[in-house]
């Protein structure tokens, strides 16, 4: 995986459900299951596109103290 290395990890994202989350979007926010598998992806990403109007919704709930398991795998 050398090969595959990023720069910098400023230009990592991740996808959540076909979309990417933006920096201001808290993994709280998503309202993700306790004790549930999530499955996220993790891709070198220099620009994001804008987010559309069901994003903005979704930044609009605003975060709530829970959040994903503590664990965090990424493979």
């Amino acid at each position: 995986w050398e090969r595959e290395a990023v720069s910098k990890a400023e230009i990592l994202r991740l996808i959540y459900q076909g979309r990417f989350l933006h920096c201001n979007v808290t993994l709280g926010a998503l309202g993700l299951p306790l004790g549930k598998t999530t499955v996220m992806h993790l891709v070198p990403r220099d620009n994001l596109p804008e987010p559309n109007s069901q994003d903005q919704r979704q930044k609009s709930k605003g975060g709530s103290s829970r959040c994903c398991s503590t664990t965090c795998c990424i493979l």
